[in-house]
């Protein structure tokens, strides 16, 4: 058998074959492991933004009411590994070279992607480990994301917006038609606030017999206090009659309270549907102790420093003016890195609209976009901006030039703050 090194870089090499959206692959690889994802019950999560928070959060508070959880997420930050676990444990190296050695033959032979075959790992993984419910994030779109053939006990929808149109669509309706595309007959659908034209096509897609819970209607959070260490909030879910009270987050920014939220009823729709008491208590914990890294995280106080992996326009339209109001008067240096495929251009008036500081650099992926388009886009902006290729160059010499009373932020893709976090720069 080859060593997990070895097996983990053939793997990888996979990511020759690109995206290639279809369930054909998936459907081969299911059925050469017997159908695992037929095995336990499945809530399966789709959107733009905010999947990965909402999927952490609830597998977790599912977890802590007694339930031994899979969860299948995408991309990692630091260890493949994070992408499939079974409530505290990642998935085991051994497993992941045994699971490689019994269908390398199949995957080559179909040229099936890297996401068809982390997929059917995932998949696999969860029926061997018994669990006794997954949550299975879709990596893009929906209807023909490789995870789509599973058949979910509840479906959540988190925020959708513009991002992957040359796969997806050019307008928001025809975006949220794919997203939609995991909504299966009699199901029920759980959907996060969203723009009125993606709401009302996931609507159309909802058939008589199934319940559609929109968020906006059935829960409120009031925030009553954020700084950079966390936010305080009360709870309201009118559809249980339940009114928690001084929750604690770690979580930065009003947009991961909306997660959390989302989060909250998930679990309590799904519980109710296997007749399991909801504990106010175990959520508080949870919402307490847990943190889902690389999300607007603060990484050293003084200078404050911040990683945030939002990699579209949307994910910078929150995380920066939440930034902002959290740190005051601290001027603000941005080290960024982009992959392909983004609105350069609107994200770069984004930055512009809150420093103009920026250091430009390349993350770690065949997918980076060159750091030359990207320092022009900024500077067309009219924020002073230096291209540094080499992300760990690029934070030292950020560093170096940060005075006490500034802040930085890295952000802009998943490659480079899991970059940054491997790497020998010193963070503390």
């Amino acid at each position: 058998m080859l060593t997990f090194k070895k097996t983990l870089s053939e793997i990888f090499d996979l990511q020759e074959f690109a995206i290639k959206l279809g369930l054909d692959n998936i459907k081969a690889l299911a059925q050469f492991l017997s159908d695992p994802h037929k095995s336990y019950p499945v809530i399966h999560i789709a959107g733009t933004n905010g999947k990965g928070s909402t999927s952490f959060f609830l597998a977790k508070i599912l977890q802590k009411h007694g339930l031994k959880v899979g969860l299948y997420t995408s991309p990692h930050l630091t260890d493949f590994r994070e992408r499939i676990r079974v409530n505290d444990d990642l998935i085991e190296a051994d497993f992941i070279s045994a699971f490689w050695a019994t269908i390398k033959t199949l995957v080559m032979e179909r040229k099936a992607t890297f996401f068809d075959t982390t997929t059917a790992m995932a998949l696999d993984y969860f029926r061997i480990r018994q669990v006794d419910v997954a949550i299975i994030e879709t990596g893009l779109g929906g209807r023909l994301d490789s995870t789509n053939i599973v058949q979910p006990e509840l479906v959540v929808l988190t925020p959708i917006h513009f991002d992957h149109e040359k796969q997806l669509g050019q307008t928001l309706r025809e975006i949220a038609a794919e997203k939609a595309g995991i909504i299966k007959n009699h199901t029920p659908v759980l959907c996060a606030t969203q723009e009125e034209e993606a709401l009302q096509t996931l609507k159309s897609c909802i058939g008589p017999d199934q319940t559609f819970y929109y968020i906006s209607d059935l829960v409120r959070t009031e925030i009553l206090s954020e700084s950079i260490d966390g936010s305080r909030f009360h709870l309201q879910d009118q559809h249980h009659h339940t009114r928690l009270e001084n929750l604690f987050t770690r979580q930065i920014g009003a947009f991961q309270i909306d997660n959390i939220a989302l989060a909250y009823l998930a679990a309590r729709i799904y519980l109710g549907r296997i007749k399991t008491d909801f504990s106010s208590e175990d959520f508080r914990d949870v919402v307490k102790q847990q943190l889902w890294a690389g999300r607007l995280q603060l990484i050293r106080k003084d200078p404050h420093i911040f990683f945030d992996v939002s990699h579209n326009t949307q994910g910078f339209t929150k995380s920066l003016p939440a930034l902002k109001a959290l740190t005051g008067n601290r001027k603000l240096m941005v080290l960024v890195g982009l992959v392909k495929d983004k609105n350069v251009q609107a994200i770069s008036r984004i930055i512009h609209a809150y420093s103009d500081r920026v250091v430009i650099t390349e993350p770690d992926t065949p997918r980076r976009l060159e750091g030359a388009e990207l320092l022009q886009a900024i500077q067309e902006s009219g924020s002073r901006a230096l291209f540094i290729k080499d992300s760990e160059k690029a934070f030292e010499f950020c560093i170096q030039r940060l005075h006490p009373t500034d802040c930085l932020l890295a952000i802009g893709s998943h490659y480079l703050i899991g970059g940054l976090l491997k790497s020998k720069i010193n963070l503390t």
